[in-house]
């Protein structure tokens, strides 16, 4: 048995999805224990979170076939699933039964979560950052940027509680909803900014146009979170509106080259959210000289989680003097962030 990937099973199951996929939580320490499920789920590329890989192959292929009785225990297949604990049987018949689709998804996508929520957490990092700065176009750089939709962290609503009060752009359709922990930074209320270039770059841009492409979308969002899938529908419809510039390459590798294409009157704001992690530590170190050389020639933010911990760090570059700042601690999934600086 693959000792390693059983324990990056287990080590997904409590902090991951205990609490918010019961379904996953109980398939995941199920898969741990088995020897045949590892040997198949350690066929996916290198750099790739497992387990999440595998759940998205296996639901992507399960909503287009519900018929199997695993469909019984997904909450996007059924609308009163069958109890999460009893239903590792069906999933392992079902990865039997079509292991060789569910291997060609393991060696070919990647993990490109657009978690629109984590612009809850965008926002107000980004409308605290610009007090540095006196007002100014802006020119968007998101390295790992799927399909592009938190280049629009500017165009959605926002509120933190239920009191009525958001923020945000007033007229979006889409609408994001996350709690604060504590205090709020100041800036919120701000003018929003001119944006006058949204530039995305991924090793793999997902094509929102593209059906399937959609569905490898919806596939990696977890059974029982209806209202992430209400959230990416809304945000895919709006991004289809707005010009971004999505293109394949090494983000990382290609910010000199990207850089050079933005004027200098206007703020280059480099930004990047779990995605650090699957790069090795020296291409991080690589990467963070590369900004401060950029820095040297023009102001620019960057702003980042997962490059040395799970905060959301930023980076003000103003006149080639840099601050630091740790900005918040925040979940994943953007439900929710504890603003710290």
């Amino acid at each position: 048995m693959n000792s390693r990937l059983s324990d990056a099973f287990r080590a997904f199951a409590v902090p991951e999805c205990r609490e918010t996929s019961p379904l996953y939580c109980s398939l995941t320490e199920a898969i741990a224990a088995d020897a045949e499920m590892l040997q198949i789920a350690g066929q996916a590329r290198d750099g790739q979170p497992v387990p999440n890989l595998l759940f998205a192959a296996v639901h992507y292929l399960l909503v287009t076939s519900p018929n199997h009785p695993l469909a019984e225990y997904y909450a996007t297949c059924t609308p009163e699933p069958k109890d999460p604990t009893q239903a590792f049987p069906a999933f392992k018949d079902f990865v039997l039964s079509h292991q060789q689709e569910i291997v060609d998804l393991l060696q070919t996508r990647l993990v490109q979560t657009n978690e629109v929520r984590r612009c809850a957490c965008l926002f107000p990092a980004f409308m605290h950052a610009l007090r540095h700065f006196d007002p100014q176009p802006l020119a968007l750089l998101e390295i790992g940027c799927s399909a592009g939709l938190n280049l629009l962290w500017d165009r959605y609503r926002y509120a933190y509680d239920d009191s009525g009060k958001e923020y945000g752009d007033p007229t979006s359709p889409t609408l994001i909803r996350s709690e604060f922990l504590g205090k709020r930074p100041a800036g919120l209320d701000d003018s929003p900014p001119l944006v006058t270039q949204r530039i995305g770059v991924d090793l793999h841009p997902i094509d929102v146009t593209i059906p399937t492409e959609v569905d490898w979308l919806r596939s990696l969002i977890w059974p029982e979170q209806h209202d992430r899938r209400q959230l990416l529908d809304a945000a895919i419809r709006q991004q289809q509106e707005v010009e971004l510039d999505l293109r394949t390459g090494d983000g990382f590798a290609d910010v000199c080259a990207i850089a050079a294409e933005i004027p200098h009157d206007t703020l280059l704001c480099i930004y990047h959210t779990h995605v650090a992690n699957q790069i090795s530590r020296e291409k991080r170190e690589t990467f963070l000289e590369t900004v401060r050389e950029l820095a040297h020639h023009r102001d620019l933010l960057h702003l980042y989680n997962n490059l040395h911990d799970a905060h959301l760090r930023l980076q003000v570059f103003r006149r080639g003097i840099l601050t630091r700042q740790t900005l918040a601690n925040t979940d994943g999934h953007g439900r929710w962030l504890e603003w710290l600086a």
